[in-house]
């Protein structure tokens, strides 16, 4: 069933963890995963690249760097503004600053159970 088409591009490249790793260096790696994504998905699925959210999360669920496919129709858990960057603005971010992520503050939403909220809040970050 497609209108609910999730697929997920693992970077082989282990050192790049998330989002703050990337680097204009890494500009090549980005524009082929979009491009060869959109290309497999619309000769095996035959949805067009003009119908599908390409994203990568932050703070990712795993810290091994991976980029999400999912259908426009489907409203996939992490896909909302608060924790997905879409993979053209963060190819165009780098492209303008090589040290975009390094710099930039990055806001992202967390439940009040996560563990990750305990540390900010016993560091005294909120």
């Amino acid at each position: 069933q497609l209108d609910d088409l999730y697929l997920i591009a693992l970077v082989h490249r282990r050192e790049i963890k998330s989002l703050r790793d990337l680097t204009a260096e890494h500009l090549p790696l980005l524009r082929n995963i979009l491009q060869e994504g959109k290309e497999a998905i619309v000769k095996r699925f035959g949805v067009p690249g003009s119908q599908l959210r390409i994203y990568l999360h932050y703070q990712p669920s795993y810290y091994h760097l991976h980029v999400h496919f999912t259908a426009l129709s489907y409203d996939a858990p992490g896909s909302s503004v608060e924790r997905a960057h879409l993979l053209a603005d963060v190819i165009d971010n780098l492209a303008m600053d090589a040290a975009y992520y390094q710099k930039r503050a990055l806001t992202f939403a967390l439940r009040a159970d996560d563990p990750l909220l305990k540390k900010f809040q016993e560091a005294g970050r909120l």
